[in-house]
């Protein structure tokens, strides 16, 4: 690969990194099974008042604990899969994808060793 090729691979990951953690934040959650809440990200609001069970007048506490737990989720994996897929694109190729994706002889990519 370029370096102008790297540059946009990079790029691309970053942007489907940070669109993906958004989309996913901005998706609803339920908090015990069935407590319809806001999406993380708009701040976790009920949706409805629970009229029977544990969770009777602590329909805000359920949302927020749900949606910090939620967040702290979308966080790690954002960092994970930026951070690998920039590495995955600046590392450089192994052997393997220089024969199997680059067409190489394999005597002449192991005699280079």
């Amino acid at each position: 690969m370029t370096s102008k090729e790297k540059a946009l691979a990079v790029g691309l990951v970053v942007a489907i990194g940070i669109i993906g953690t958004l989309a996913f934040g901005l998706l609803p959650v339920r908090a015990a099974g069935r407590l319809r809440c806001d999406a993380p990200l708009r701040g976790a609001d009920p949706k409805e008042v629970a009229t029977e069970g544990y969770l009777v007048h602590r329909e805000a506490p359920a949302c927020s604990d749900k949606s910090r737990s939620r967040l702290t989720i979308i966080g790690i994996v954002g960092v994970l899969y930026i951070s690998f897929g920039i590495a995955a694109v600046v590392l450089p190729e192994s052997n393997f994808e220089r024969i199997a994706f680059g067409g190489e002889d394999p005597e002449d990519v192991y005699e280079m060793l």
